[in-house]
């Protein structure tokens, strides 16, 4: 059933049991609103052809040469891996070391960089196992990984896929792969991905188990803010624009035994113009010179360059380096908002990622993977002097609290404080500080030189609480 102005069929169940008609959207037969008149209602999203959709050589050419879309994949890859991360435990500094060996942080910036690029890379783990086997991650020992390999889609293909077992991880990607020209087997398992941008499954599936790029997601964009850009620097060149008039020009050219001489008289008129600022003209010619305006052309780009930013995800301030305008527009809004969204990446993608390779890493160099181990992220943006004195201030005013309520011991703030690496707190100082608060609590109490015991009801002598950190 259709309606016969061309609305949406739609129906709708009565209380009856009857079934009656109903069109949604706004429609109006006089101007063809919402009807099949209205050229609005044939306006289509389409989606490209796979060959336009993995077009690697316009990827390549659009990242080496427009600095734009460079911005587009390097920035976000840069914020999320800049400050790095930190690791917390009792072999947090040898596990730094094997990072830094291993050049971990480097590998990741690559390997999400040609994933915004082309739609997918990773890193290859090259340990002693069998490669075409699933890698057995407990059983890594000390010295298992050999290196660690960065791999574009263009450089790894899959070879066989899992299509259906969803309880896998890999499910509508890739169960082995193959380097391009080689013959060795490769399990999923020995090969980290990191993501592009996300497809359905569907097509995903189409993709070979890739994701999108990143870049060719904002490229139209960006290629109408580089062609404006060209258009306008083109029109400099031709903002003022000579005019002669000459008699019976157009009959002198269709004869077609004068072009050369008229080629030959404006040739020198504009030299001698340009050396002597002189113009000789005929009795009969007339020159004028004719001026282009630019006005609206600034507006023009500057709304293009909003569009593309708003493509690339990221705030004019950082995809193209200007300040924000507004009456007391700072930016920082936008800029809180875009690093929440790499924070958020950090989380969800990054963590992800690291998680295979950490504890291949950490089995090789430490031989075993503590219980203890874990890692955050580094605050993306380096605070003011003003704003870590702020926190620090906050911090030690809570942790003075918490222990004047006993929620926690000196030791333990000690040791905060020793792992944030801020004082130079030694193991014998918090050994001797568990070592009082135990004395405490069995009622033998010791006492921080330079303090004295109070007296309250009773002659019950009771230790003044020392500041963590202090004398003893």
């Amino acid at each position: 059933m259709t309606d016969k102005y061309g609305g949406k069929p739609r129906v709708k169940m009565m209380n009856d049991g009857s079934i009656v008609p109903t069109f949604d959207g706004l429609a109006n037969v006089i101007t063809g609103l919402g009807t099949d008149r209205d050229r609005r209602s044939y306006n289509r999203f389409s989606l490209s052809s796979f060959n336009n959709f993995n077009n690697y050589f316009e990827m390549e050419a659009a990242y080496l040469e427009n600095w734009i879309a460079r911005a587009v994949v390097d920035h976000p890859v840069e914020d999320a891996t800049r400050e790095w991360r930190r690791f917390t435990g009792g072999k947090a500094e040898a596990i730094s070391d094997a990072e830094k060996r291993y050049e971990l942080q480097e590998k990741t910036q690559e390997a999400f960089t040609w994933a915004g690029v082309y739609g997918g890379a990773g890193v290859l783990m090259m340990t002693d196992q069998d490669p075409a086997k699933p890698l057995e991650r407990d059983k890594i020992k000390k010295g298992s990984l050999k290196n660690l390999v960065v791999l574009d889609r263009t450089l790894i293909s899959p070879s066989t896929y899992n299509l259906n077992d969803p309880l896998k991880e890999n499910y509508m990607r890739a169960e082995s792969f193959r380097v391009n020209a080689g013959t060795q087997e490769i399990h999923h398992s020995h090969f980290v991905m990191a993501s592009g941008a996300a497809l359905p499954m569907r097509l995903r599936g189409m993709n070979a188990g890739w994701d999108d790029s990143i870049l060719r997601r904002s490229l139209e964009d960006i290629k109408d803010s580089a062609a404006a850009k060209g258009g306008i620097a083109s029109l400099i060149g031709e903002a003022n624009i000579d005019v002669i008039s000459r008699d019976n020009l157009g009959t002198d050219l269709s004869s077609g035994d004068m072009d050369e001489e008229i080629t030959t008289r404006f040739l020198n008129f504009g030299m001698m113009k340009s050396l002597f600022r002189l113009a000789l003209l005929d009795s009969k010619e007339t020159y004028e010179r004719k001026q282009i305006s630019f006005g609206g052309l600034g507006e023009i780009l500057a709304v293009l360059m909003e569009w593309t930013a708003g493509a690339a995800r990221q705030p004019m301030t950082r995809l193209f380096g200007v300040q924000s305008k507004g009456l007391g527009d700072s930016g920082e809004g936008d800029s809180k908002n875009y690093y929440n969204r790499i924070r958020g990446e950090q989380e969800s993608k990054y963590r992800k990622f690291f998680s295979p390779l950490d504890e291949v890493i950490i089995r090789s160099a430490l031989g075993d993977l503590p219980d203890d181990v874990k890692f955050e992220f580094n605050p993306l943006a380096l605070p003011t002097e003003a704003e870590v004195s702020d926190r620090n201030l906050a911090e030690a005013q809570t942790d003075e609290l918490r222990i004047q309520q006993k929620v926690v011991p000196r030791s333990v703030v000690s040791k905060k404080l020793k792992e944030g690496g801020q004082y130079a707190i030694d193991d014998k100082f918090i050994t001797q500080l568990e070592q009082d608060e135990q004395a405490e609590r069995d009622g033998d109490f010791h006492f921080s030189l330079g303090e004295a015991e109070t007296t309250v009801a009773g002659d019950v002598k009771v230790p003044p609480t020392a500041p963590a950190g202090g004398t003893e």
